[in-house]
């Protein structure tokens, strides 16, 4: 029988044989790694000898493997290339995989199998050290959270409700997928005055042009378009998708909500938002609210402050003209040109594709001594990818795989994955792949992409420079509300002077950065408000149809004095991808979480590094931050190797200086 080119592990670092792959070896893959992961675990639970580590922590981790690497594969090239038989075979398993999901942790014996372990522990018959100790006790609250100590009945009407939730979790996405094409925007070239040719070039179609949207309200031609009804027409496209039509999706969201409050009710938590806060950092949404209120409002008066100089431009140079959200970028863009004098379209000459990824991985050889060395014999995840052995002073550290372009059938936005989570336990080298939407034609990106660049390509350190025993708690597996703090820290980086830009144009940007942090910093917070009202709200207050979801998202804003119609959400409800189909659901507060650290992180980068007599060189900096941080991901608390790397808990007040907010 030959081995599925899914699981086949004969390439370098185990790399999958895509080419070879079909569709239906990803099936196959998915299926024999359920089989194999419950058949490993129904022997760790009727293992009858006494608990311990190798034969409880070690064999739960291995037990995974199969069904760990079909996964990630699987949704590595989904997200990339999602074609009608890949959205097919996501569909079907998505049910499967929360029954699973289900069959794992609702099981009293396994439970009882960890709950010994701990016994052991707890009565010094079984040596641990931290990685296993905070593995333990992650998986013993997973399995309350999950309702393993719910009555039979309960664990049934439990697993109805986590398999309706995958079904429809699934369907929002494919929804708010097609919603988000079939919104774009057919115009003329005379409409596209603003644009560069290039930037034409690249939106033109057998039969004129077309502006595809992205995945956020604002759209990012919004700034460059001088025709305000070209601009409002693709605001409106926008913030309208997904609203009506064969891909309206407030239907599946409110049956998603619903659903989730249920659940909650039968787990014994007050909301659904509960169970997220305690399974990441911030472990109360009290905690959360503390921080996230006064942090939004503060940015929206800011941003207001800023909307009456951008009001008062458009009267100027449109008397009479009404000042809209569709405008907001449009000008935003030309008073800071105006202010700091220059445009962004100066900039092309350095922010060429290759020479900004040449500048990303220039970064990283001077923080963490790695090189990269492109490997033209390997296949990625999808055609025209590259791929890289990272190297660094000790030897291989895992592989690299780049996936530029755009194509139709790929997730918009830019994202990093694992196809292989590093692990001692295996001796797993890690493989790990970002994702953008350039087109072909691409010449030069936007600043914006830079620091998307620089951020995406953190998650990607954070695979690569793990150091963990667990492939399950290694890299990136970290709560939510922490993933992204590396990822920010090391959007820090492509400031430095002469990594991207030269020392006078960051001075410039530097400037300009912080006009309209108000509107930058309202927007994305409000709707982690927007996600934590929805997943708060009892289910008795919650819409029960797809009419109410409109008036709901505005009640919710207004309940925290957030309605601004020139501030929309960055995500409306109706295409909140992140927290209905993505993973982040009651989770988005995390960017807002994780920017705390990441402020405060670099304020000690400074600390140590510059000054007329610094502390350490960059080197050892970075080398401190990874060995501290990055490296143990989320194999200890995470809090813990924040309180390692720092010498404290974080602090508020680099951030709000970043930003300048106050509160």
């Amino acid at each position: 029988m030959s081995i599925n080119p899914v699981l086949s592990a004969d390439l370098p670092f185990t790399l999958p044989h895509f080419a070879e792959a079909t569709p239906r070896d990803y099936h196959v893959a998915i299926e024999e790694g359920m089989r194999s992961h419950l058949g490993a675990l129904a022997k760790l639970r009727g293992d009858e000898s006494p608990a311990t580590v190798e034969n409880v922590l070690a064999a739960w981790d291995s037990a995974e493997a199969t069904l760990r690497r079909a996964l990630n594969v699987f949704f590595t090239v989904y997200s990339s290339d999602a074609t009608p038989a890949m959205i097919e075979i996501e569909q079907e398993i998505a049910p499967r995989l929360a029954e699973h999901s289900d069959a794992i942790y609702l099981d009293r014996g396994l439970f009882d199998r960890l709950k010994a372990l701990d016994s052991r522990v707890e009565a010094g018959e079984v040596e641990v050290d931290a990685q296993d100790r905070y593995l333990l006790d992650e998986l013993l609250r997973a399995f309350r959270r999950a309702g393993v100590e719910l009555s039979d009945d309960e664990q049934g009407r439990l697993r109805e409700l986590n398999k309706r939730l995958a079904e429809l979790q699934s369907q929002f996405e494919t929804l708010n997928r097609e919603a988000r094409v079939a919104g774009g925007l057919s115009v003329s070239e005379e409409d596209l005055e603003g644009l560069s040719a290039n930037e034409k070039a690249a939106l033109k179609t057998d039969d004129g042009y077309r502006i595809e949207l992205v995945n956020t309200t604002q759209q990012p031609l919004g700034a460059k378009l001088t025709n305000a009804n070209v601009r409002r027409r693709l605001h409106e496209a926008s913030t309208t998708r997904a609203l009506s039509g064969e891909f309206d999706t407030r239907a599946v969201i409110v049956e998603i909500a619903r659903l989730r409050a249920e659940r909650a009710t039968l787990l014994g938590y007050p909301n659904h938002a509960a169970i997220a806060a305690e399974s990441g950092t911030a472990k109360t949404t009290d905690a959360i609210l503390e921080m996230l209120v006064p942090l939004t409002q503060a940015a929206l008066a800011k941003a207001k402050e800023e909307g009456v100089q951008l009001r008062e431009r458009y009267a100027e140079l449109n008397p009479g003209a009404e000042f809209t959200a569709a405008d907001w970028a449009f000008v935003e863009a030309l008073v800071r040109r105006e202010r700091f004098d220059f445009a962004e379209a100066e900039l092309g000459e350095y922010l060429q594709v290759d020479k900004v990824l040449a500048a990303v991985y220039a970064a990283a050889e001077e923080l963490y001594g790695l090189k990269f060395v492109l490997r033209t014999d390997l296949v990625g995840h999808v055609p025209g990818t590259e791929s890289y052995e990272v190297h660094d002073d000790d030897g291989v550290l895992g592989l690299f795989i780049m996936d530029f372009w755009a194509r139709p059938t790929k997730n918009g936005g830019a994202w990093m994955t694992n196809l292989v989570d590093q692990a001692h336990l295996f001796g797993d080298l890690p493989i790990v792949t970002n994702n953008c939407n350039y087109t072909q034609t691409t010449t030069a990106i936007s600043w914006d992409d830079v620091i998307t660049m620089f951020h995406e390509f953190g998650h990607a350190l954070h695979g690569l420079l793990a150091a963990s025993r667990y492939a399950s708690l290694s890299g990136t597996n970290t709560p939510r509300d922490f993933v992204e703090f590396p990822s920010q820290v090391n959007e820090h980086w492509a400031w430095t002077p002469g990594r991207v830009l030269p020392t006078d144009w960051i001075s410039k940007l530097e400037a300009a950065s912080k006009f309209g942090q108000g509107y930058a910093t309202a927007e994305v917070e409000i709707s982690s408000l927007l996600d934590l009202v929805w997943h708060t709200t009892p289910l008795d207050e919650l819409p029960t149809s797809a009419d109410e979801v409109e008036a709901f998202e505005r009640k919710a804003l207004e309940k925290y004095g957030l309605t601004d119609d020139l501030v929309p959400p960055r995500y409306r409800t109706q295409y909140f991808a992140h927290i209905w189909g993505g993973g982040y659901s009651a989770s988005y507060y995390g960017y807002a979480w994780s920017k705390v650290m990441d402020a405060d992180a670099v304020a000690w980068f400074r600390e140590k590094t510059e000054g007329e007599v610094p502390e350490m060189t960059l080197r050892e900096a970075g080398e401190h931050f990874r060995r501290t941080l990055l490296a143990p991901g989320g194999s200890v608390d995470p809090m813990e190797t924040y309180r390692t790397f720092r010498g404290r808990d974080p602090e508020l007040a680099p951030l709000l200086d970043r930003l300048g907010l106050t509160l």
